[in-house]
């Protein structure tokens, strides 16, 4: 069933700089791109890698920024197997391989019209959990002004 709802379409990067991946993720509108090298699988970045890493850091060195520890699963694969490792790994996208190669992605936004809406809030819920910044913010402002 995995293959059925799946992304095919695959956004893969040679070693590229921050500007080219990007303007990839704004022209095919996607959050992630894959990094190859030699036809092999580098690591993937996240727009949210890109904000909370890399700008964050001033830095735009992407391979000390890739995701290298890649969670994956098998095209025929069950979408509960695929849903228990995205609630255990926290995270939002898996990769789908066929014969120990790169075949697709299957993101939550991929199940929404797979899975009953009760599974799919409980996974966003435990992907989604926040520790909540509780530190109190000091400010010299007494107003502000909409």
């Amino acid at each position: 069933m995995i293959e059925k709802i799946m992304s095919k379409n695959l956004i893969v990067l040679n070693d590229s700089n921050l500007e080219d991946i990007a303007k990839a993720m704004k022209r095919y509108d996607v959050g992630m791109v894959i990094i190859n090298e030699n036809n092999k699988i580098k690591g993937i970045i996240t727009d949210r890698d890109i904000v909370t890493k890399i700008l964050s850091n001033k830095d735009n060195k992407i391979k000390e920024y890739l995701t290298t520890n890649l969670i994956s699963i098998d095209i025929n694969s069950d979408i509960n197997e695929a849903i228990d490792l995205m609630k255990k790994h926290k995270i939002k996208r898996l990769l789908v391989k066929k014969d120990n190669k790169l075949v697709g992605v299957l993101s939550l936004s991929d199940l929404l019209n797979t899975v009953d809406n009760n599974i799919l809030i409980e996974t966003y819920k435990t992907i989604f959990s926040i520790n909540r910044n509780t530190d109190k913010y000091l400010t010299d402002i007494d107003e502000f002004e909409l």
